[in-house]
């Protein structure tokens, strides 16, 4: 069932002798001394006393999810996620999740996607809450006399007719009510208010004590509770929309649905598999790789990692996979991309036995692995 092997430059062994400029103390950091027992790297588990659990905690969604949730993007307008405010419960939402089978609040899996690079968080708004109950975020302007505090206030302009000097309040003769399209003065119809009308002052009246003033007191008011605040004591909100990258965005829509598929492979061939997994490594450091498995025969491992950049994988990229790969010191390691290779990225990977697989389409890069791991598989003595 499985192909004839071929010549593979990408399956890159180490076979030789010499060390890589500028590398000789990366893999120092995390090598024993030669009397030391191989430390077998651990899965990191949070213990549950240490974690409060509600219903915001909530899991990640599967990589299928992400696809979809892409797609559904593709569909919207600028492809930006907006958010749905309920300002009386102080909830925020994103409606397009539930299309995916989330829930709404579900914040964490659009910042998985940021952190994945397929999104792009930005500000879409600030709401101004209550100091005193923030969890509302329901609040309104209100402008009060400052002679009687009375909320009977209201504004007034002071209108010019240009072409005759015609001047007026808005009270006695309001040049933005279509009904008045004459002039009271010179009879002359206003055809344009803005071009025809100027505005030379503006203040406020109180219909209770007839006051007149130019600033009214402002307070902003918490309308759930009923009380008003002043606006310098007020809490900022930020609420975010979530924008699809252009760049990449089909080709990690890829990523997300290959990193399935490649656990489904592992899973075949008897290895327990995980996506994002946390692992300590010899020197205890925790790391996150994207997939892991460990043969449930051989109690063999790999690390799995997939990179893609648009000005190709270059040693800053094989730089951040040594790290783990050397504290784990899994029995094979492999990265996966469609984007180019940079100069000194084989010979690195093959000083340090990382396979390498390169192709320019997903499927290709499947069957590849499958083909390696079936081989790898045959040689420990495993039956499929």
């Amino acid at each position: 069932m499985f192909r004839k092997k071929t010549n593979d430059n990408s399956n890159l062994e180490s076979n030789s002798g010499h060390k890589l400029v500028g590398l000789n103390n990366i893999s120092s950091i995390f090598k024993g001394t030669p009397t030391e027992p191989k430390i077998e790297p651990k899965i990191e588990k949070i213990p549950e006393e240490s974690i409060h659990i509600d219903d915001s905690d909530l899991q990640k969604p599967s990589t299928s999810k992400a696809v979809k949730l892409i797609q559904e993007v593709q569909k919207l307008k600028d492809r930006t996620i907006t958010p749905f405010v309920d300002y009386n419960e102080g909830l925020i939402f994103y409606p397009i999740l539930s299309k995916i089978g989330e829930v709404q609040d579900n914040i964490s899996c659009l910042d998985d996607l940021v952190s994945d690079g397929i999104l792009e968080k930005k500000i879409y708004e600030k709401l101004i809450v209550c100091p005193i109950h923030p969890d509302t975020h329901s609040s309104s302007v209100r402008l009060y006399c400052p002679k009687c505090h009375s909320l009977n206030v209201e504004k007034l302009n002071l209108f010019e007719h240009k072409i005759c000097g015609y001047i007026t309040e808005n009270t006695n003769f309001d040049f933005t009510d279509p009904e008045n399209s004459r002039c009271p003065s010179c009879k002359k119809s206003i055809k344009n208010f803005e071009k025809e009308i100027r505005v030379p002052a503006m203040w406020y009246q109180c219909i209770d004590c007839v006051e007149k003033f130019d600033n009214a007191v402002i307070k902003l008011h918490c309308r759930k509770y009923e009380h008003d605040f002043d606006t310098n004591s007020g809490q900022f909100v930020p609420t975010y929309c979530y924008k699809l990258k252009n760049s990449e965005s089909s080709i990690n829509s890829d990523t997300n649905q290959i990193k399935d598929d490649l656990l489904k492979l592992l899973q075949g061939f008897n290895f327990d598999a995980n996506l994002n997994i946390q692992i300590k490594g010899k020197s205890n450091n925790i790391h996150e790789i994207p997939i892991y498995g460990k043969s449930r025969i051989t109690d063999e491992s790999i690390l799995i990692f997939i990179k893609n950049q648009p000005d190709g994988i270059n040693q800053s990229d094989m730089n951040s996979i040594l790290v783990p790969k050397l504290d784990i010191d899994p029995t094979k390691t492999l990265l996966l991309t469609v984007s180019g290779i940079n100069d000194g990225v084989e010979n690195l990977a093959k000083h340090y036995g990382i396979h390498l697989i390169a192709e320019s389409d997903f499927s290709q890069i499947i069957s590849r692995v499958e083909k390696f791991v079936s081989d790898w598989y045959s040689e420990s003595g495993g039956k499929k």
